[in-house]
């Protein structure tokens, strides 16, 4: 194959999130104009682990209600998911969401100072939908308790955050709750 070297980068996991994007968008456009090995490139980009993998704290609720709460289809189907088109950043941050990154459900509980954790899970790979809307495919951690923690960052939907700042500002419960749930799911009889 032609791109042997760029396929065994992404899979040996060391390329970082965006230069996986800029190889699927040049597969793309390489697929478009009909290079029958772009494929492959794609397919290994779905479920590559980017160099820089990451903890995504992501909102659930549509207009911050947890009536409209997303998460319990979400579980249920083993996917997640973002349509918020009118937030070009958010929608570009979700884009850039890779397998292995860490998926931290969470809602706003104090306005400007906690939020509450509603469960996590790994993204497993990416894929693309019939109306060509990006999903992931997920492992959902079970999970039954919930946890306030100080809010991290801005209050948008979708917020990717580094280990490294994520350790930094989280406090040694969020740490003990994401083990805890992480232990019982690989202990679950279902796995």
């Amino acid at each position: 194959m032609k791109y042997q070297r760029t396929l065994d980068n992404i899979r040996a996991g060391l390329m970082t999130r965006v230069q996986l994007r800029a190889a699927r968008e040049n597969a793309s456009a390489k697929q478009k104009d009909g290079d029958p090995d772009a494929h492959e490139i794609l397919r290994a980009i779905d479920s590559a682990v980017a160099k820089d993998a990451s903890m995504i704290f992501m909102g659930f609720c549509p207009n911050a209600e947890i009536a409209n709460r997303l998460d319990t289809t979400w579980k249920a189907q083993g996917i997640c998911t973002f349509d918020f088109d009118e937030s070009t950043t958010q929608m570009n941050t979700f884009r850039n969401i890779c397998s292995g990154d860490l998926i931290i459900l969470k809602k706003v509980e104090k306005f400007g100072k906690t939020m509450r954790l509603f469960g996590h899970g790994r993204v497993k790979t990416t894929k693309e939908g019939a109306d060509g809307r990006r999903y992931l495919l997920m492992d959902w951690s079970t999970q039954d308790r919930d946890i306030e923690v100080p809010l991290m960052g801005c209050q948008s939907t979708v917020n990717l955050r580094t280990m490294e700042n994520v350790e930094a500002e989280m406090t040694p419960e969020f740490f003990v709750w994401l083990e805890d749930a992480s232990v019982r799911h690989r202990q679950s009889p279902s796995q």
